[in-house]
């Protein structure tokens, strides 16, 4: 079992099971989930995450709210993140980048996809994606 913490943020019950149902295929087991940017940034300030994986509209702060709230603190900002977003508007995947977004995944996401990014951030060895 991966012994990584990650955090999920994303204010769609049924995008969060889908999150956790690749992560936990490949084999992640210490997953958080929260519906909202206030309740990601508040988890993020109390716990330390290998990996946090943001919608980038939800309510109370978006995705890029949080993203930057992480890169703007000294404690914080070298913490994995990875965007995902129905807008695959260049400026917008531009705007994350710029923010320090460490990728940037495009709903309707490909599984495979999502964990070659996981297995890159958290420096795993192989595919995660043959393990799902």
């Amino acid at each position: 079992m991966k012994e990584h913490k990650i955090l999920i943020a994303d204010d769609m019950q049924s995008m969060r099971s889908l999150l956790k149902s690749i992560l936990v295929k490949a084999g992640f087991v210490d997953l958080t989930e929260v519906d909202n940017g206030r309740s990601a940034m508040d988890m993020i300030q109390e716990t330390k995450f290998d990996l946090v994986i943001c919608d980038w509209d939800m309510p109370h702060m978006t995705g890029i709210q949080v993203l930057e709230s992480i890169r703007a603190d000294d404690d914080l900002y070298k913490t994995p993140f990875i965007m995902v977003s129905a807008n695959a508007d260049r400026e917008k995947v531009n705007s994350a980048i710029e923010s320090g977004t460490d990728g940037y995944v495009i709903k309707p996401l490909q599984p495979d996809t999502l964990l070659k990014i996981v297995a890159k951030l958290l420096s795993i060895p192989g595919d995660l994606a043959a393990t799902a």
